[in-house]
């Protein structure tokens, strides 16, 4: 008799199904109960894999979490994405609502994991960037403080509007405008 015998699949793909096991599970649950266990649960593999692909429960928490800032990145700065600025907002924090884990893990992360502190900074450089439409490293110290405190003042919003469903629309709207009218600026 023919036994039926599972495929197996190369690395990168159970590594790939391990992490969006780990972002599903975060989504739903956030960082209670974060474990490799429940995470192989959910991605239906062995205990084992979790810890075999990502080290620890630390290291998958820094790989969901660079998921899910390149996924806030490509969303509020791809230039190859037709879509109005306000519409990009509008979709970030659609992001951050299905994601609460995310924002704070890089609210809090220098409290809590100093890889993911450098993820988030090398984010919010990112965003400055895109802000004033030129590198880090020739922004003016003016520059450079204003995109930080924009970013910052967005973050405290969006942090009061996932905690106590803080009405923010019109504070962002007008960041949104002031954003769009320093990117005409540059």
């Amino acid at each position: 008799m023919l036994q039926s015998h599972k495929k197996r699949l190369p690395p990168e793909q159970r590594k790939a199904i391990i992490l969006k096991a780990a972002l599903a599970l975060l989504s739903r649950q956030g960082l209670e109960g974060f474990t490799l266990e429940a995470v192989a649960r959910e991605a239906g593999v062995a205990l084992s894999l979790p810890r075999h692909y990502f080290g620890g429960t630390r290291e998958l928490l820094k790989a969901a979490t660079h998921d899910l800032l390149i996924e806030v990145e490509q969303t509020l700065l791809s230039r190859t994405i037709a879509m109005p600025l306000p519409e990009r907002f509008a979709k970030y924090l659609e992001l951050l609502q299905k994601n609460p884990w995310g924002h704070s893990m890089w609210m809090r992360s220098t409290d809590t994991h100093p890889d993911i502190d450098q993820l988030v900074r090398s984010a919010r450089v990112k965003m400055s960037e895109g802000m004033y439409r030129k590198p880090w490293s020739k922004m003016s110290k003016h520059e450079r403080f204003d995109a930080l405190g924009r970013i910052g003042y967005i973050e405290a919003i969006v942090s009061a509007w996932i905690e106590d469903n803080f009405e923010g629309t019109d504070l962002v709207h007008s960041l949104i405008l002031k954003a769009i009218a320093v990117q005409q600026n540059t």
